[in-house]
């Protein structure tokens, strides 16, 4: 049968299955048991849409190399803040030295203006999304958190104004507001994360799952399907 892995781990008691429809109810009962949730699966180093009920259909063959990955709440948070980090320090030199360049409108740079506005953006959903996988309340944090969150707020209102510059072709104006207000938010915000996510208790995570047990039965889905 299939070879068949969780998050790099060979499961020996999914080794038997030959519908990708009978695997996924199994990887979702581990996820379950895990408080996990199963966020990716690829067969022969192709993904599939596991949201697409189509493959469901497919049958696996004794070849297929099946990979999937479980993640819980706190490591879907912890690596959100990480690309959020790595996002925040090239966007500080970004908005330090690419912006200026774009006051001259005679040059073609590398990065354009929307470009820029495009990846703050990017930033601010990677960096608040920790909040709202943990289903936390903004308001019930404690004050180092919360201080962390209005630089967010801080940057996500700048940016909007920065945004509105730009549509209305006022591009020097909106790189005045991406370096003197959006800048140094960004620094205030990265000097704030460690201190974010040891509250969120994100600062350390590993995903370590107790994949062999409580394994129902094939016969269980076949009888529920």
């Amino acid at each position: 049968m299939a070879d068949v892995r969780v998050n790099g781990k060979r499961v020996p008691p999914l080794q038997s299955i030959d519908t990708l429809a009978i695997l996924m109810k199994r990887l979702e009962n581990i996820a379950l048991n895990n408080n996990s949730a199963l966020t990716s699966i690829s067969i022969n180093n192709s993904s599939i849409d596991i949201d697409n009920p189509e493959f469901l259909r497919l049958k696996l063959e004794t070849d297929d190399k099946v990979d999937a990955r479980l993640d819980t709440a706190e490591q879907l948070s912890f690596e959100s803040l990480q690309v959020a980090l790595d996002m925040a320090g090239l966007l500080v030199f970004d908005l330090k030295v690419v912006t200026l360049k774009l006051w001259d409108p005679g040059k073609n740079y590398e990065k354009s203006l929307e470009t820029l506005l495009s990846d703050c953006n990017l930033f601010l959903t990677l960096a608040a999304r920790p909040i709202y996988l943990l289903n936390k309340d903004p308001e019930q944090l404690e004050p180092e958190a919360e201080r962390c969150l209005r630089e967010l707020d801080k940057i996500a209102n700048h940016i909007e104004d920065a945004t509105l510059l730009a549509v209305h072709e006022h591009g020097k104006e909106a790189c005045h507001v991406l370096v003197g207000m959006v800048k140094p938010a960004i620094e205030r915000w990265i000097g704030l994360s460690a201190k974010f996510a040891q509250i969120l208790e994100i600062n350390t995570v590993t995903n370590v799952f107790n994949i062999t047990e409580n394994i129902l039965p094939d016969n269980h889905f076949q009888n529920n399907k």
